[in-house]
């Protein structure tokens, strides 16, 4: 069960994609913000995998302040990330 390590990355990236659809749909330009917004979400998704203790606990309060910082404007869709992380790191 390695893949459960990977889950929150690949939900991750399914919701950048998702984000992505949704404010290209509303706005004309991409703003700056939401990609690095984005980047720093799934890079901290993809460290929960990590061997060391440390980083994925760093990774999952990472997930958890992204998540609540940005509201219910692209945050809410980064829930299933969360808890996803949250079964990774408890696991182990």
């Amino acid at each position: 069960m390695r893949w459960v390590r990977f889950l929150p990355a690949v939900l991750a990236a399914l919701t950048d994609c998702l984000v992505t659809f949704i404010v290209r749909a509303n706005q004309q330009d991409y703003p700056d913000g939401v990609i690095i917004f984005q980047a720093v979400m799934f890079l901290a998704a993809l460290a929960v995998a990590a061997p060391q203790h440390w980083v994925r606990f760093s990774a999952f309060l990472l997930l958890i302040a992204g998540a609540f910082i940005t509201g219910f404007s692209v945050g809410v869709f980064y829930v299933p990330t969360v808890i996803a992380a949250a079964f990774s790191v408890s696991r182990e």
